[in-house]
């Protein structure tokens, strides 16, 4: 779809994110207006007469609205001290379906939701990893996976986890002492549970990201050596817990 005179492909959008930072920056997102050409017939001579015609603002502008608006509070090369209220990158992103812990045989599809996982590097060599918690339904039909085929973690800490991301980590999350201590909860369990699976969808190498962040946790190296698997050779650095507002392919 040729969008601004770029070509993107948006693997994930959230309407309702968009909105809400859209709401809380003073965004305008109404429609645009185009110009026509109106021509009734007078006898025998057509007239042609300027007008505006209403038109649909599309999902490229939106995100271009976004980005200029909130500017540099989005960052990007991430060797400034936190907190960081929005981030966006470059990168690998990988999605993965799973059903809340409070899922019921009776719950709404809303109960099924999708974590978004990026792994980064920022200009220092430091390591970031991104764990983006969003909804199923802003996934434009990239994940093959039914209401019941959605896996349903099995951690312990998984009901903690969903507390604290309901609560976009404005409270302090239970069981644990403090927001490195969820953030490295977050983390293994993504990796452990979250990236597994043949539903998981893997994007491009290049794809483009833009999340809002409820905690950015630098991690104390003292404390922390944290490797989350065989295919991350070096310890993780930093660590971001969000909502993704969108992932999308490159321009081009």
């Amino acid at each position: 779809m040729g969008e601004l005179g770029s070509t993107r492909r948006y693997t994930y959008w959230s309407d309702r994110g968009v909105r809400r930072v859209a709401d809380d920056h003073n965004i305008n997102l109404e429609r645009g207006w185009q110009l026509g050409f109106k021509s009734p017939a007078v006898g025998l001579a057509p007239q042609a007469e300027l007008m505006e015609q209403p038109r649909s603002v599309l999902r490229h502008e939106i995100a271009c609205r976004i980005e200029s608006k909130i500017g540099q509070i989005a960052v990007e090369d991430f060797v400034t001290p936190p907190s960081a209220r929005f981030a966006k990158g470059v990168s690998r992103v990988t999605i993965a379906p799973y059903t809340r812990w409070n899922y019921t045989k009776m719950a709404e599809p809303a109960d099924r939701a999708v974590i978004l996982h990026t792994r980064f590097s920022a200009s220092d060599g430091s390591r970031i990893e991104a764990c983006l918690f969003g909804s199923i339904d802003n996934v434009a039909g990239y994940l093959d996976c039914s209401e019941r085929l959605a896996p349903i973690w099995s951690s312990s800490s998984t009901w903690a986890i969903e507390e604290f991301i309901e609560n976009r980590g404005l409270k302090t999350a239970p069981i644990y002492d403090d927001d490195e201590s969820i953030a490295v909860e977050i983390l293994r369990v993504l990796n452990n549970e979250g990236m597994t699976g043949k539903y998981v969808f893997t994007g491009d190498a290049s794809s483009e990201w833009f999340a809002e962040v409820y905690k950015d946790v630098v991690l104390d190296r003292g404390r922390w050596n944290l490797k989350t698997g065989p295919d991350i050779p070096e310890p993780v650095d930093r660590i971001l817990i969000g909502a993704p507002l969108w992932v999308r392919s490159t321009g081009g």
